[in-house]
């Protein structure tokens, strides 16, 4: 019977070395492949470019993880940068890419990076929140929820009551 599990998550470098085991093992680049789409499913990596990661290790490269290449660097994603834009979304959850991307003078595919991948910021009814809640949020959170639940054994059903009247309260104002 043959075992059939797809892992959902992996990165490049993960997938580079599995072939490089595999390739020093004497294993064909296509049975590689072959390997490669049982595990991690059809999208892991081409069959050319399984190949071409084989003819590398044959050429004598050792290592996985990518070269750094010539070109011009990314000067718009700094800690400068990355700092703004989570402020201006602090300051406004409503703002858009495009109002941040002018304000900083830099581009709407920078803004975007810095907000999905680095700050792992996403839209919710319009606004900008955070992807998970950070130690002290989940602090915050505790803490208001068992003042609530006292709050509550205390005073009981009274409790509804007083919300309710601040909350028409509120309305007034």
């Amino acid at each position: 019977m043959e075992r059939k599990c797809v892992l959902n998550s992996w990165s490049k470098e993960e997938v580079r070395a599995v072939i490089r085991y595999e390739w020093a093992r004497g294993v064909s680049g296509t049975e590689i492949h072959n390997r490669l789409v049982t595990v991690y499913g059809p999208g892991v990596m081409s069959k050319q470019m399984v190949r071409r990661w084989c003819r590398t290790f044959i050429d004598g490269r050792q290592q996985v993880e990518d070269i750094p290449r010539a070109g011009r660097t990314r000067m718009a994603t700094t800690d400068a940068n990355v700092g703004k834009v989570d402020d201006m979304i602090r300051a406004n959850r409503r703002i858009t890419i495009d109002e941040v991307a002018e304000e900083l003078g830099i581009s709407h595919e920078r803004v975007q990076n810095i907000i999905h991948d680095i700050r792992r910021y996403r839209k919710v009814s319009a606004r900008w929140v955070p992807r998970q809640l950070t130690s002290t949020h989940q602090d915050q959170r505790m803490a208001v929820s068992l003042e609530h639940l006292v709050r509550y054994r205390e005073n009981g059903n009274e409790m509804h009551l007083l919300v309710f009247a601040q909350f028409v309260e509120d309305l007034s104002l």
